[in-house]
């Protein structure tokens, strides 16, 4: 008998692209799925939006964030398996399909994590192909994985009946609760990546939106890094070790340059080990979308790279001052 899947949805003011999300959902070419959007406490029509398309809608009465609203849904939910999607995702359709043909094949995985595709679910620009392209190379390569993606992916029910769910003190902007789930998880389970498994996301348009975003996520992981030490989550980032390395050593050549000129050689030096650690990626976004695109995902990296740099040195030092910083995540073995 084939398992109920849940397809849970937490939204919030989310009437862009809820419409596309929810009907990919409804219309997904494995049989037994029911969908389920939690409503977090919107103030447009996203409810209205999804009781429209014939979805259940869980409400909630305040907005809580996105990791309570997935809570909210796993208890509404009837599935033994439990598909997380975000309302600015809209599965391929036989994404469900291939998740429980992941888990039929690999009977010991808990979790299995897809990834996003290689063209933005709304075309926004070159800043979000940029965000689409580079985002699916780097998901679709990695041969280890840890870390959560539930934008789009799945897990099995004894998972939460074990492990519990998103722990619900992490509540507010880049307070990572995915990571610290996905790696909660990856402590107890074995779990995999399902290149197969496929979400097109309405990604974001604006560098300064990215920089925002990326600095932020950077200060708030850095407790769940050195938590984590045994499974090394800063290999699945986006911006790996190497690659920010080399773009330290491009701002120190700057900085030095100012004092001795001779030193500025670490500039270009920098410059050419960061396009080094990049090359597979700009190739793959070269032969995607052409030189033009390339180029500026060349420029991006290093920008949002630079911003990601900054946020782990910023979270490294309230991580040595601040002891409550240091407690944020609980992420013990169960």
């Amino acid at each position: 008998m084939s398992p109920l899947v849940s397809v849970i949805v937490p939204c919030h003011n989310s009437r862009k692209t809820l419409a596309l999300c929810v009907e990919a959902a409804l219309t997904q070419s494995y049989a037994e799925t029911e969908v389920i959007v939690v409503d977090d406490a919107s103030t447009d029509d996203s409810a209205a939006i999804v009781e429209g398309l014939g979805a259940t809608v869980v409400r909630m009465p305040v907005n809580g964030g996105a990791g309570l609203a997935r809570n909210r849904g796993m208890a509404a939910a009837r599935g033994d398996i439990l598909f997380f999607a975000d309302s600015d995702v809209a599965l391929a359709p036989d994404a469900v399909e291939q998740a429980v043909r992941m888990f039929d094949e690999h009977p010991e995985y808990a979790a299995v994590w897809g990834v996003y595709g290689d063209r933005p679910l709304v075309d926004d620009g070159i800043v979000e192909r940029v965000q689409v392209l580079t985002g699916h190379y780097r998901q679709s390569r990695l041969d280890v994985v840890h870390t959560g993606h539930f934008a789009v992916g799945a897990l099995r029910r004894e998972v939460v009946d074990r492990l519990g769910g998103f722990d619900e003190r992490l509540v507010g902007q880049w307070t990572n609760e995915d990571h610290e789930f996905g790696l909660r998880i990856a402590e107890n389970f074995p779990v995999g990546r399902a290149v197969d498994v496929v979400g097109f996301h309405d990604d974001d348009d604006r560098v300064t939106s990215v920089v925002r975003k990326r600095f932020g996520r950077a200060v708030s992981l850095i407790p769940l890094v050195l938590k984590q030490r045994d499974l090394k989550p800063e290999r699945e980032a986006l911006h790996r070790p190497a690659e920010l390395a080399a773009i330290g050593l491009t701002g120190l050549g700057v900085l030095l340059a100012a004092v001795w000129p001779v030193l500025g050689v670490l500039t270009a030096v920098g410059l050419a080990a960061f396009l080094w650690t990049i090359r597979g990626m700009l190739g793959f976004v070269r032969t995607a979308a052409g030189l033009r695109v390339a180029t500026a995902a060349a420029v991006l990296t290093f920008v949002y790279g630079f911003a990601v740099g900054l946020g782990g040195l910023t979270g490294a030092f309230r991580y040595a001052v601040d002891p409550s910083f240091r407690r944020r995540y609980r992420t013990v073995s169960m």
